[in-house]
C-alpha cells in the first residue's frame, strides 16, 4: 500500500530517496511502468508521473538492460526541438535520463558523462522547462548519491550547492490540543482558507465543529485526489496524525467521528480515488480509520475495497 501511494502521489523526481522495495512489488511496478525507459506509453502518449517512478525504481534494481537504458538516455534529448515537427519531438526523455543515473550497470564515471553530455556546458541547447526539469533530475540523483560529484566539471558539481529560495516555515502546531477548539487549531494553522472560513463563522456565531469540520474533510480529500499539489494538501495529513497523536479525547474524536466519518461516505463511492485517499493516511491516522470501519461493517473488515466487498456479496 505504502509503495502504491508513493507512486500514485509523489511527483518526479521524488521529493526523497527512492522508497525500498523487493521481488513481491515487481508486478505492481512492470504494470505501472508502462514500458521501458524512453518509451511512449500506448497509443503514443508521454508517460506521467506514475510511470516514469516506476522506471526509475525499476532501474534502480537493475531491471532493465543498462546498454538499452543508457541508449535511451543518449538520444533522449534531440538537437533541435524547436524546428522538429510535432510529430519528432521526444516527450519521455527525463524518465530516461533518470533511469541511466540510478541503474547499478552503469558506472559512475558513465553517469557522470552522460550528466555533461545532457545538460554540461558543452550540451546542446534546448528550451528552459525541458532544461530545469534535467537539471532538476541531476541535482536530486547527486543528493542521494547516485552521481559521484568528483567525476564532474567543477562548474557543473558546484550547482548541485546552489538551493532555490525556500518555502515559507510550516507553523508550529500546539503540542498538546485539547477539546475540539485544539484540534481544529491545528489545522488552521495549516490550511489558510480553512482558517479564514473558522475565524469568520465563529464570528458570525454560526461555526459547528462536527459539520464544519465535516466539510473540511470532504474539501481536502477532493483537493488531493484532485491532484492539488499544495503545500497545505500534505500538512492536513499531517495536522491529523498530530492530533491523534497528541491530542486529548475531544480533540480525537473530533477527528475520528467527525472529520474521517464523513470522508469514509465520500470515499466509498469514489472507488480509486477513496482508495488513493486511504493509502496516503498516516500510521495513526490508518488505524483510526481502519478501525472506524470495521465498528460499522463488522470484525475484520478494515479497508475501503473489503468493504466494498462485503457490500457486494451480501456477507
Amino acid at each position: 500500500m505504502a509503495l502504491a501511494s508513493f507512486l500514485s502521489t509523489t511527483t518526479f523526481p521524488p521529493p526523497g530517496p527512492l522508497p525500498p522495495h523487493d521481488d513481491a512489488d515487481l508486478p505492481l511496478l512492470v504494470r505501472t511502468a508502462q514500458g521501458a525507459p524512453g518509451e511512449p506509453v500506448w497509443p503514443g502518449l508521454f508517460p506521467r508521473s506514475p510511470a516514469k517512478l516506476a522506471r526509475l525504481l525499476l532501474s534502480s534494481r537493475g531491471y532493465f538492460p543498462a546498454t538499452s537504458v543508457l541508449a535511451a538516455a543518449q538520444r533522449a534529448y534531440p538537437t533541435d526541438p524547436h524546428g522538429a515537427p510535432r510529430e519528432k519531438r521526444v516527450y519521455d526523455a527525463h524518465d530516461a535520463f533518470a533511469c541511466a543515473l540510478v541503474h547499478p550497470g552503469l558506472a559512475p564515471n558513465v553517469r557522470a558523462k552522460l550528466v555533461e553530455a545532457t545538460i554540461g556546458a558543452e550540451a546542446a541547447g534546448r528550451g528552459w522547462r525541458s532544461r530545469r526539469k534535467s537539471f532538476a533530475i541531476f541535482r536530486w540523483a547527486a543528493e542521494h548519491g547516485h552521481v559521484d560529484r568528483s567525476l564532474l566539471s567543477a562548474p557543473l558539481a558546484e550547482r548541485v550547492d546552489i538551493r532555490p529560495p525556500r518555502g515559507p516555515k510550516k507553523p508550529a502546531l500546539d503540542p498538546h490540543p485539547q477539546g475540539g477548539r485544539g484540534a481544529l487549531a491545528c489545522f488552521a494553522a495549516v490550511w489558510p482558507r480553512f482558517r479564514q472560513r473558522l475565524e469568520s463563522e465563529r464570528e458570525h456565531e454560526s461555526w459547528l465543529d462536527y459539520p464544519g469540520i465535516a466539510d473540511m474533510g470532504r474539501r481536502h480529500a477532493r483537493a488531493f485526489t484532485s491532484g492539488c499539489k499544495a503545500p497545505w494538501v500534505q500538512d492536513v495529513f499531517e495536522a491529523m496524525e498530530h492530533v491523534l497523536v497528541h491530542g486529548d479525547g475531544e480533540a480525537k474524536n473530533l477527528v475520528v467521528v467527525g472529520l474521517m466519518e464523513a470522508v469514509q461516505a465520500w470515499a466509498y463511492p469514489a472507488g480509486r480515488a477513496g482508495d488513493r485517499y486511504e493509502a496516503m493516511l498516516p500510521p495513526n491516522a490508518a488505524k483510526a480509520w481502519a478501525d472506524l470501519i470495521e465498528g460499522w461493517t463488522g470484525e475484520g473488515i478494515r479497508t475501503l475495497d473489503a468493504w466494498r466487498k462485503k457490500g457486494t456479496t451480501g456477507a
